[in-house]
């Protein structure tokens, strides 16, 4: 792993960039931080640190975030989301283990920004997230979760089309990605992955994670409801484009 006095000062000043912006991304929208941050980080540090990295600051960028937010999360939505990840995971899983990987990956990537554009077009279509509905969502998230780690993307475009305001869209989104990251750090804990060097990245990260969610948060709250989807569908598909040219260009 690339340590932080083997970077030079341009290095530094990329990442701290780049951490910014994703943490002002994930401050407005409440998605996107790993996404913003991966693909930034990976010029300078290895993959296979960059990850870790981003995981953990995304569970401290949703405890920054939890006290203004509480509020406005949909309980019984995150609960049912939870419980259907916990059957569709399996089954994604088994996917996994007979298509290969990077085949999966582009298909959803694919669907996901063909169906993003449909609704950029067509943004009026809105549907109201009944219980049987909120599961089936969760279901096929766990699936996709299982097979590809995209489970994200997936709710991001279902609650963009639901019938909630703004504000109880990105808390529970925000809530759902505290709970499936802090399991996976929970797991790189136990497998003796977060090591010294990551500890005092996110040490020194810790002001300028605070100061871009501080400003995306501000600006979430002065934006309206119509803006905000469009700009959350905008960041969706551009995220599956940028994942669609990594896979072809590997």
């Amino acid at each position: 792993m690339t340590s932080l006095v083997e970077l030079s000062a341009g290095e530094l000043a990329f990442c701290a960039v780049v951490l910014l912006v994703a943490s002002y991304i994930r401050g407005y929208s409440g998605f996107g931080f790993s996404a913003v941050l991966v693909a930034g980080a990976t010029f300078v540090i290895e993959p296979v640190a960059a990850v870790p990295l981003a995981l953990t600051f995304e569970v401290l960028a949703s405890l920054a975030q939890g006290p203004s937010i509480w509020h406005e999360i949909r309980w019984p939505d995150f609960r049912l989301l939870l419980a259907a990840a916990i059957v569709g995971n399996p089954i994604g899983l088994v996917i996994l283990t007979t298509v290969d990987s990077d085949v999966l990956r582009g298909v959803t990537l694919a669907v996901l920004l063909a169906l993003t554009a449909g609704l950029l077009v067509n943004h009026s279509a809105r549907v109201h997230p009944t219980p049987l509905l909120v599961f089936s969502v969760g279901v096929v998230a766990g699936v996709v979760n299982g097979a590809t780690a995209m489970a994200g993307l997936v709710l991001v475009f279902a609650m963009s089309m639901a019938a909630i305001s703004a504000a109880e869209t990105r808390a529970t989104l925000i809530a759902y990605f505290f709970a499936s990251n802090l399991v996976v750090i929970v797991g790189l804990f136990v497998a003796g992955e977060l090591t010294d060097e990551l500890f005092w990245r996110v040490l020194l990260g810790i002001p300028l994670l605070v100061a871009g969610i501080v400003a995306g948060s501000l600006k979430f709250r002065s934006t309206s409801e119509t803006a905000f989807r469009r700009v959350a569908l905008w960041l969706l598909a551009a995220i599956a484009i940028v994942g669609l040219g990594s896979l072809l260009l590997a």
